[in-house]
């Protein structure tokens, strides 16, 4: 009889024990894996290109021959080609900080119309023009921009806006040369040196972009991008002249490489 007790208690015990164990199977079964914490920085690397073609002009008056001598220049400047990089972090449900930088480069060329005073008769003036050629006009961006952003499996998007400080380095003419030999009669321009003006304009940016991640650990991604960026300028050979308003910036285009992490 005690053998028979001893056994049943045994099992009972065993009973418990397996049980137990199944339901604490059952119970970390039914807890959910704890998630991977989301993707905080975007580090977003583009080749871009800016399609339009700005065009901008000037005026300068000053003294000579007891006259006024008046040029006229106008530019026009190509399209541009350039790399932007961009650094995007996540603060809050998909608010966060995006912090950029993009530089172009611009061939640039012109036209310059003189009128220059005789330097024997009074109210006789003399013309003359030329083409530009061989001028450049770069635009370094630093832009500092309010984002949101989200994911919907491999698909990532953002929005952004905000404040541009713009840095343009442009070739505008100086006062060009002559070829002005006695009776005086005919005036003929024979180069049209540069010189280099730097501004530092503020303007404001809006934009979005449109990324694709890779499968497995979707660290890695393309995508494109657009922008518009806007900065006014005056832009002067030298501080005498009217000089010439320009805007800086303009539509922007880019495609390239993402990186999560």
């Amino acid at each position: 009889m005690m053998h028979v007790e001893r056994r049943l208690a045994l099992a009972a015990i065993a009973a418990l024990s397996v049980t137990s164990s199944a339901s604490s199977a059952s119970a970390q079964a039914a807890t959910p894996a704890p998630s991977a914490p989301p993707d905080r920085f975007r580090l977003v690397l583009n080749g871009s290109f800016w399609p339009t073609k700005p065009s901008f002009s000037d005026v300068r008056t000053f003294p000579e021959y007891a006259e006024t001598t008046t040029i006229r220049t106008s530019y026009q400047a190509g399209t541009a080609f350039g790399p932007d990089v961009g650094m995007q972090v996540s603060l809050f449900r998909g608010l966060g900080l995006l912090v950029g930088y993009s530089y172009s480069k611009r061939d640039v060329t012109g036209h310059v119309d003189v009128s220059r005073p005789h330097p024997l008769y009074l109210t006789q003036p003399r013309s003359a023009s030329a083409e530009i050629s061989g001028y450049g006009l770069s635009e370094r961006g630093l832009y500092v921009d309010a984002a949101y952003a989200r994911s919907a499996g491999h698909i990532d998007w953002a929005l952004f806006a905000g404040v541009t400080l713009f840095q343009v380095e442009a070739d505008l003419l100086q006062r060009p040369t002559y070829n002005d030999v006695y009776p005086y009669d005919e005036l003929t321009i024979t180069s049209t040196p540069s010189t280099t003006v730097k501004e530092d304009p503020t303007g404001f940016n809006v934009g979005g972009r449109l990324d694709y991640r890779f499968g497995g650990s979707q660290r890695f991604g393309v995508g494109v991008m657009v922008l518009y960026s806007k900065a006014s300028v005056t832009l002067k050979a030298e501080p005498a002249a009217a000089g010439a308003a320009y805007d800086a910036g303009g539509l922007e285009v880019g495609a390239g490489v993402r990186v999560y992490f």
